[in-house]
C-alpha cells in the first residue's frame, strides 16, 4: 500500500492566524503559492488561506472576470480597500478546518479526495494534527504513474 509520505512534499511555507494579510501576500508572492496552511503556535494544522479569499474581500462588486471598461476602476478600488485590510489578521479570511490527510493515509485515499472534491492541493498532517506538508496533483500523477508501472510489471511477469 502506498502512502501519503512516500509522494508528499515536506518543504512549505504556513502562517498563523494572528499574522497579517500582509505578510500572507508576501509569502504567498514568495513561494509562488496561492494558498498556506494555517497553524497555531505548536504548528496543528488549524485552516487554509486562500489568495481568493483576500480577493474576494478588496474586490469591489462581483469577483471574477472583470469587464475591461471597467478594470482600471476596479483595481483602484481593489488597492484602496487593500491598504484599509492588510493589517489586519488572517484568521478573518482563513477558512477553518480544511480537509487535511494523515501521512499514513492510503494514496487511493488522496485521489478519491482530489478528484471528486476537484482540490488540486492537500495539506498533509501527522496522526497528532501536527503539520507534516502538503500533496497536490502532481504528486497525485506520481503515484498513478508507479501504480501503472507496477502494473506493467506484474503483467509481464505472467
Amino acid at each position: 500500500m502506498s502512502k501519503v509520505k512516500d509522494y508528499m512534499i515536506r518543504t512549505m511555507n504556513s502562517i498563523t492566524p494572528k499574522d497579517s494579510i500582509k505578510k500572507a501576500i508576501e509569502i504567498m508572492y514568495r513561494s509562488e503559492q496561492s494558498v498556506l496552511p494555517v497553524v497555531d503556535e505548536h504548528n496543528r494544522f488549524i485552516g487554509t488561506i486562500y489568495s481568493n479569499n483576500i480577493l474576494k474581500n478588496i474586490i469591489p462588486e462581483s469577483f471574477g472576470f472583470l469587464d475591461s471598461s471597467r478594470l482600471f476602476y476596479e483595481v483602484n478600488e481593489a488597492v484602496e480597500n487593500l491598504k484599509e485590510v492588510k493589517a489586519e489578521p488572517i484568521e478573518i479570511y482563513m477558512s477553518e478546518n480544511r480537509d487535511a490527510v494523515e501521512e499514513d493515509s492510503d494514496m487511493k485515499k488522496v485521489a478519491d479526495i482530489m478528484l471528486n472534491n476537484k482540490e488540486s492541493l492537500l495539506f498533509v498532517i501527522n496522526e497528532a494534527g501536527y503539520l507534516r506538508g502538503f500533496i497536490e496533483r502532481s504528486n497525485l500523477l506520481h503515484f498513478l504513474l508507479d501504480e501503472a508501472d507496477n502494473s506493467d510489471l506484474t503483467a509481464d511477469s505472467k
